[in-house]
């Protein structure tokens, strides 16, 4: 696999199916929008207006998962980088890697050359963080990956990294149903070696007037996240969604354990898809669910690791014991 472009003489930028990117997209949203219950999947919030709106959510006073996940990372980076040791370092979606740099700092310290993947379905945005920490850190060389990662672990081996820890913060794994984080947690550990390890953010269970204002925050900021995505899909496919039509919705639903997020229609109406030949009828209270952000005890966590025949070695908590950074090593 050769890189795309080498802009850094410590940077190899690849790619993984991103020619078919848009395709899917077009397929995706075409499928989700007249299925009975109406869905767009979470991972399309992510283009360049989506991954800023993102980074503002993270600074909202009502997102304790972000400065909770960053507090074990400050806390304990020294501690986590002395348990995995100076394996390469494969992070799964990293944004622009603010948690992930606490980590990166102990690399930095040993005064050794340390090598950074990250893999992110952003392009410009992998990019600018790749240089950033290029400027940083002058022990790092980065090797990163444009994919979509998260139906495709596969993307791990396309690295080739025979040594590594691998990461996947921020409680996105939250996204998937407790079935597909199981498949996903599995296909990872089928890519690993016996001493490899995976560093896994989980967000834990916690009363719901907690957990609802994190995604329904007092600004409107993550309800213009969410509204974000059906501006995309007027930019790239040549939607008339009006967004005005629409409310973002946040509810717990405590029989599944996990956080939904919604586009609620405020009116019936009608929206034309005219790259895709759809036209899309909305009731009024019609919803688009466009995210899960499922929740996790201790114990659901250590059973998702044996189900994917990963063993839950280490863990640690920020001071209210909201979070999780959990560290697997393969079974047997």
């Amino acid at each position: 696999m050769a890189p795309l472009e080498m802009k850094h003489p410590r940077l190899q930028l690849y790619a993984m199916d991103t020619g078919s990117q848009q395709d899917a997209f077009a397929k995706d949203v075409a499928e989700g929008l007249v299925a009975t219950r109406k869905f767009l999947l979470s991972k399309y919030f992510y283009d360049e207006d989506g991954s800023q709106l993102y980074e503002q959510i993270c600074d909202l006073p009502e997102y304790y998962l972000y400065r909770a996940e960053q507090e074990i990372l400050v806390a304990y980076a020294a501690e986590i980088h002395a348990e995995i040791g100076h394996l390469a370092l494969v992070e799964l979606g990293p944004g622009n890697a603010s948690k992930t740099r606490h980590l990166l700092r102990q690399y930095e310290q040993v005064g050794q050359p340390f090598l950074y993947c990250p893999v992110d379905i952003a392009r410009t945005m992998l990019l600018a963080t790749s240089h950033q920490l290029l400027a940083e850190y002058r022990h790092i060389t980065i090797r990163a990956m444009h994919a979509d990662f998260a139906g495709n672990p596969g993307v791990i081996q396309a690295l080739q990294v025979p040594r590594k820890a691998v990461a996947f913060f921020g409680s996105s794994l939250g996204n998937f149903t407790r079935e597909e984080s199981v498949d996903f947690l599995r296909r990872t550990a089928d890519v690993m070696g016996s001493d490899d390890v995976f560093l896994l953010g989980i967000d834990l269970k916690k009363p719901p007037t907690i957990l609802v204002p994190a995604y329904a925050d007092a600004q409107g900021v993550t309800a213009a996240f969410n509204l974000n995505l059906i501006r995309r899909i007027n930019r790239e496919l040549g939607g008339n969604f009006d967004l005005q039509r629409f409310e973002h919705v946040a509810v717990y639903n405590d029989m599944l354990g996990r956080i939904e997020m919604h586009l609620r229609s405020r009116t019936e109406h009608q929206v034309t898809l005219a790259n895709l030949g759809q036209t899309i009828s909305f009731t009024a209270g019609e919803t688009i669910h466009t995210e899960n952000s499922y929740k996790y005890s201790v114990e659901e966590v250590r059973d998702l690791g044996q189900r994917a025949n990963l063993a839950l070695h280490r863990t640690w908590f920020d001071s209210r014991r909201y979070f999780l950074l959990a560290l697997f090593r393969p079974l047997g």
